[in-house]
């Protein structure tokens, strides 16, 4: 028998949600909002109302679809899954075209927190904050397919197995995908990094 200390699994607080129970979908986000403010965050270019309103978006979807939930794959790649459309779907709207990429490409929000220079000389942090914001640069401007492969290898740490079911693409697919993103951020660092070595 179990302590009663074991951690209720997603699958099994999808099912209360889909009774309705708003503790179980409460513990829910708990455990999964920072994986979805992160790739929305990520995928738009760093914090603000936009991220907080499509991470919103992205658990009442979850809310609703939880009825019919059904275990098809992990939890988080069903979650991914979601997310990937919503952050896809509002790079197609008007309202994200209108403001346009430069504008949400401005603040990567908070890299030098992330980053941790602390012991660092001035000259060290300036050229630790430099690489660091030219690698967010480079990220920012990938095409979205390539941005969100590259995040969920990245930053999510998963298998590529998993990244195809999320993507909606063949193993093999998504491999050429992080191939060419893995190019593309080479090239637009190249410049950056050879000036850095001269």
């Amino acid at each position: 028998m179990g302590t009663g200390q074991e951690e209720t699994r997603d699958e099994d607080l999808m099912a209360q949600i889909a009774t309705g129970d708003e503790e179980a979908f409460r513990q829910l986000i708990e455990r999964h909002q920072d994986r979805v403010y992160g790739t929305v965050a990520k995928m738009l270019g760093g914090a603000g109302p936009d991220v907080e309103e499509l991470a919103q978006e992205i658990f009442l979807r979850v809310w609703r679809a939880a009825p019919k939930y059904e275990v098809k794959a992990k939890f988080t790649t069903w979650l991914m899954t979601i997310t990937r459309n919503l952050v896809f779907n509002f790079f197609e709207s008007k309202e994200y075209k209108r403001k346009g990429l430069n504008e949400m490409s401005e603040d990567p929000g908070g890299i030098e927190e992330r980053a941790g220079f602390s012991g660092r000389t001035a000259a060290d942090d300036l050229a630790g904050k430099e690489l660091a914001e030219a690698v967010e640069r480079a990220c920012a401007e990938l095409p979205k397919t390539q941005r969100m492969v590259v995040h969920l290898r990245q930053y999510e740490g998963m298998e590529f197995g998993e990244i195809a079911k999320v993507m909606g693409m063949s193993l093999t697919g998504v491999k050429a995908l992080m191939h060419r993103a893995r190019e593309n951020l080479r090239d637009k660092l190249s410049g950056y990094l050879g000036a850095s070595n001269s």
